[in-house]
């Protein structure tokens, strides 16, 4: 989603300046993070302990962490920015707070940044053997990390990397702990207190309060507390005054483990496949055998002195995935028994992530989907794949059935490699029925055949939804950096251009663009929106202009703003959507690291088109059609779900992670697709009977009124 920093920029100029004539392609990061502030965020809640085995890949879900596993919101959960972890999905600590921005207390200097602290854990009790836990229980705890800023080719490619690793002063540090039973002072919680008209003593001989004015805090009585201004106000203004204090528990932190900042590539100089490092460690201090014992990840980061606001962006991120807290482990035990999606699968469009459904052509259909897959295990495993192709109501649209292979570990040599598994073909196509829009569920399974002794079977499922409203879009939805453009002539004259072709001739109402949230609204300059015509594979003549306009930002910071045409169109054929800028102002343009576009826009600064050469999409999406309700169409958020225990025998448990009050139908399927139970959920907790299903692997899908979410269970 992010993460340019000036180590880069400068990079990118020294490259670019090889041309001078040339425009300059500037990649930023982001100075907040959409996923996480599009979230509801619940400050204090009452914590079941978590019993062993603790254990999260952060798979099948993106946002703020697993509220049953977690505590603190600060990291983010994503499966875009770090590069062949060892499962699907990682968490990321970085220089954003809980609400996605750019901590206040950021600075050049290393600075406490992210902190991802576990719930309590009973480590007091052998939930095996039913009795109290020792030491010689063999208590391991153990994770992967990666530092950001990853290039996706090695050797590594600068304008490939995404994020920004860490420097030698910043850190990753683990910690153990627990609460001690005392309390401590926090802080206050403030109150409105209007000011009064005697603050000097004297009724009404001054209206004004000036920095170095003291008020007693009547709040606070009868200690005395004073209130110093640094700033005037008025008399009958409402301040904010401390009115209570906040008492917490008090904590006990250990350091156990930290690493300074680094790159992947020193880790890739020694070890080509060493993109991810694994750290386990042995518990072996009793103070820890309890019943609330917790563990934290911190990190600590320190801003580029980039002094170019419009520059400033999020840094020094690390990746952390697999973290395990078990009983019984061997420090023997460093690879698990798991097979595993690595990376999200593909769209089955040849060219697009989306497109208007009235548009779609069956030609439009790729020949294969790529699938990123690995043994992360020690040995050969044999392993299974298929996918199924649904649509909205659950029709069966296309599948390919399940085929098994031997697949050689990870670390022996990569990624696991299949013509029919990794490139599985596409042989289907979608039906157009007329309808407005239409979404379809592709739903992959990766998995050891049988489905016994697989350590993590929530990693075995990947799930693409093939959305078809009224717009083209190149990228996916998520922005990994900002995209600008920097002319070197004295009189800026810049122009970007994006491709798309139509099928048959259309009505073109506006543009969805989605920029970056820059320090201090830097980006926030004007901007011409222009559509042109092709000629010859480059815009030719200018369709449309609409001068005066700004970088905005919807509510919902995950959605794209739309500017809309006064006028409507027709455009049939190829045209061009994009911009045009009189100012060196970089706009932070969203820009999609994980697709790559690159053969359909174009930009222009000194009278001539060039192709680009940063990896990516530009997020621009043109909306055509006819007015309907999915215009300005959400993006659905994923529903979010846990299942325990899975494998299971009689029964299981489905969490709500996110949408604990949301009303969700659930529905389980049978490997050929068909329906063999239904269930209503409403609470947060739900317990589902599965004692009459026959022995075998089944597909749990979760529906709410717009959401829908997909997990594989194991009945035993």
């Amino acid at each position: 989603m992010k993460y340019r920093n000036k180590k880069h920029i400068l990079f990118l100029l020294a490259f670019l300046s090889l041309n001078l004539v040339q425009a300059q392609e500037v990649l930023t990061g982001l100075t907040h993070n959409p996923q996480i502030m599009g979230q509801p965020y619940v400050r204090s809640r009452n914590v079941t302990p978590v019993t062993l085995p603790f254990f999260d890949d952060f798979s099948n879900y993106t946002g703020a962490p697993k509220s049953s596993l977690w505590i603190d919101r600060q990291a983010f959960v994503n499966n875009s920015y770090p590069m062949i972890p060892p499962s699907i999905g990682v968490v990321t600590l970085d220089a954003l707070d809980e609400n996605g921005l750019i901590y206040p207390h950021a600075e050049t200097t290393p600075f406490g940044a992210d902190t991802l602290t576990s719930n309590p854990i009973r480590l007091d009790y052998n939930n095996v053997y039913h009795r109290p836990m020792y030491i010689s229980d063999s208590l391991y705890f153990s994770f992967y990390y990666q530092p950001g800023g990853a290039s996706r080719s090695y050797p590594p490619v600068e304008w490939e990397r995404i994020g920004d690793h860490p420097e030698s002063g910043d850190s990753l540090v683990l910690e153990f702990g627990y609460p001690t039973g005392d309390s401590l002072f926090i802080g206050y919680v403030y109150s409105d207190y209007e000011l009064p008209y005697n603050h000097h003593g004297h009724l009404g001989d001054s209206t004004v309060y000036s920095p170095g004015d003291s008020l007693l805090n009547p709040f606070l009585l009868p200690d005395t507390v004073y209130f110093v201004f640094d700033f005037y106000a008025n008399a009958g203004a409402s301040i904010d005054l401390p009115f209570d204090s906040i008492f917490g528990p008090e904590y006990r932190w250990n350091h156990v483990w930290a690493t300074a900042g680094c790159t992947v590539d020193q880790w890739l100089n020694e070890d080509d496949l060493l993109y991810f490092k694994k750290v386990m460690i042995p518990i072996t201090d009793p103070q820890y055998l309890r019943s609330d014992f917790q563990f934290r990840f911190r990190n600590f980061a320190s801003l580029e002195p980039n002094g170019y606001a419009a520059w400033e962006s999020n840094v020094d991120q690390w990746h952390i995935d697999y973290v395990q807290l078990d009983q019984g482990i061997s420090y023997m035990d460093i690879y698990p028994h798991d097979v595993t999606f690595v990376s999200p699968t593909t769209s089955a469009l040849k060219e697009y992530q989306s497109m208007p459904w009235n548009q779609y052509r069956p030609t439009d259909m790729k020949e294969s989907f790529h699938n990123d897959l690995a043994n992360i295990s020690y040995g050969v495993i044999n392993v299974s794949y298929s996918y199924r192709v649904t649509s909205e109501t659950g029709a069966l649209i296309g599948e390919q059935s399940s085929t098994s292979e031997n697949a050689a570990p990870y670390y022996y040599g990569g990624l696991y490699v299949n013509p029919y598994h990794s490139e599985a073909a596409v042989n289907y196509a979608y039906s157009y029925n007329g309808a407005d829009s239409a979404i379809f569920y592709i739903t992959h399974l990766f998995n050891v055949t049988g489905g016994v002794g697989d350590d993590c079977v929530a990693n075995d499922t990947c799930v693409f939804q093939q959305k078809f409203y009224n717009y083209y879009a190149y990228d996916d939805g998520t922005a990994e950096g900002g995209y600008s453009l920097i002319s070197q002539l004295t009189n800026p004259e810049t122009y970007m251009a994006v491709r798309f072709t139509l099928a048959q001739a259309d009505t073109l109402r506006g543009v969805r663009m989605w920029f970056n949230s820059v320090f201090e609204d830097a980006n926030v300059e004007p901007f011409t929106l222009m559509v042109w015509n092709d000629f010859w594979d480059e815009p030719d003549e200018v369709l449309l202009s609409m001068p005066g306009q700004y970088p905005g930002h919807a509510a919902d910071p995950t959605q794209f703003v739309y500017y809309e045409f006064e006028e409507p169109f027709v455009v049939s054929g190829t045209f061009y959507v994009g911009f045009y800028q009189q100012h060196n102002t970089p706009i932070n343009l969203g820009f999609d690291q994980n697709n790559d576009a690159r053969a359909h826009w174009l930009y222009n600064t000194s009278g001539e088109w060039r192709e680009p050469f940063l990896y990516g999409a530009p997020m621009i999406r043109p909306v055509l059609g006819k007015r309907f309700d999915r215009t300005s169409v959400r993006e659905e958020e994923k529903l979010q779900f846990s299942v325990y225990p899975n494998p299971a025998d009689q029964q299981i448990t489905v969490v709500l992670d996110q949408l604990a009050n949301q009303h969700c139908e659930a529905v389980m399927y049978d490997m050929m697709g068909r329906k063999v139970a239904e269930y209503s959920l409403n609470d947060d907790y739900n317990t589902l009977n599965i004692s009459n299903l026959n022995s075998g692997i089944y597909l749990l899908q979760l529906k709410s009124e717009d959401q829908t979410a997909i997990q594989k269970i194991i009945k035993r």
